[in-house]
């Protein structure tokens, strides 16, 4: 049985960056079908990505809860404005099915490639053009706020469950209030961790972001499946 989610980890990570930078905007642009597809199959990824993760299911569960809240922000603005039941319907459904392409082509990124690896493709996308000497400190903010994707979600998710079980009684207006400034004050306390292991680990100079990477067949095949796949989009 082939193990998907360590052949993806397995890709080079400047194949991931280019096919995620050249996927973002095509799902906006692409016909809805297309995107629904796209989603899907991203969806199913991801839901791989994150088996190994704890707390993975939950992060797609609290991505998705995010796209549906929104999707219904803009239901009820339509309905004020009087738009149409059935525009108001698709516009819903496009909005939903894109959104949740997006949301999954990031969080799988993030998933399958570490933010030093993608700080590492980035500083070398980079360095013919603004130099050695600023390419790190773009990766490093880069690979800090693809860090932080994932434990933002993860954050979130524990902090619900543990107001669910502590505060059962709780509405929720209290929850709404309470869950966000613990998730703020957690946040907090991982940003100054997060700064002393970058200092650590010697991360805050050049010499740290300076790769070696390897091309290797895999990584051609892939490149021809992501461009296959970029021009079906907008044929299907």
């Amino acid at each position: 049985m082939i193990d998907v989610a360590g052949t993806v980890r397995a890709l080079d990570p400047r194949l991931k960056l280019a096919a995620a930078l050249l996927a973002g905007p095509c799902l906006w642009k692409v016909p809805v079908a297309a995107a629904t597809a796209c989603a899907l199959i991203l969806l199913v990824l991801v839901l791989f990505l994150a088996a190994g993760q704890p707390g993975g299911g939950r992060m797609v569960r609290s991505l998705l809860s995010f796209v549906f809240f929104w999707v219904a922000v803009k239901v009820l603005l339509d309905a004020v404005s009087g738009v149409p039941m059935e525009h108001m319907a698709l516009d819903a459904a496009q909005l939903a099915v894109r959104l949740v392409a997006l949301l999954m082509l990031g969080l799988g990124l993030a998933l399958s490639t570490s933010a030093r690896a993608l700080g590492l493709a980035v500083a070398w996308a980079l360095r013919p053009f603004v130099g050695r000497s600023r390419a790190w400190r773009i990766a490093l903010a880069l690979s800090l706020m693809v860090h932080f994707l994932p434990v933002c979600l993860s954050t979130l998710s524990g902090v619900r469950e543990v107001a669910a079980r502590r505060f059962p009684e709780a509405g929720f207006f209290r929850r709404m209030r309470m869950v966000p400034q613990a998730v703020v004050r957690n946040l907090g306390q991982k940003t100054w961790n997060q700064t002393l292991a970058v200092a650590c680990r010697g991360l805050d100079r050049p010499g740290a972001w300076d790769a070696d990477f390897a091309w290797s067949g895999r990584d051609w095949f892939g490149s021809v499946l992501v461009l296959a796949a970029a021009g079906a989009m907008f044929f299907l």
